[in-house]
């Protein structure tokens, strides 16, 4: 039960990414040309899922391989906290794509550093 719990609370990033990016391009089609917008996303998202990769690796009792995974934790950390910021400063189109983006990469800057801190 504990698995699903995670898996679940390690989506919550990943979703939250997906519905900005989609509310974003529905709101305008010009985004994916800038790099100023889609750069602080897509690293993100690319954080998200390594996230969830790296948490259904260590529930399948793959800990000891990923113990010197802590300088990747950091890493990560740290980039999903710049996405934040980055999204702030990215003149997107829709107030909620903005603070979708902000909350998610946020969370995922924390969820990252939890499991620095369990492993």
């Amino acid at each position: 039960m504990n698995e699903i719990a995670v898996i679940a609370l390690f989506t919550i990033p990943l979703l939250s990414l997906v519905s900005a990016g989609m509310l974003e391009l529905r709101r305008d089609r010009g985004s994916l040309r800038s790099l100023r917008r889609m750069l602080p996303l897509a690293v993100a998202f690319i954080s998200s899922i390594l996230l969830l990769l790296f948490s259904v690796l260590e529930l399948s009792n793959l800990g000891p391989y990923l113990s010197n995974w802590n300088l990747l934790a950091t890493a990560m950390s740290g980039l999903s906290f710049l996405a934040g910021v980055g999204s702030f400063f990215g003149g997107y189109k829709s107030r909620v794509s903005t603070a979708l983006i902000i909350v998610g990469a946020l969370v995922l800057a924390i969820l990252w550093r939890l499991t620095r801190l369990v492993a």
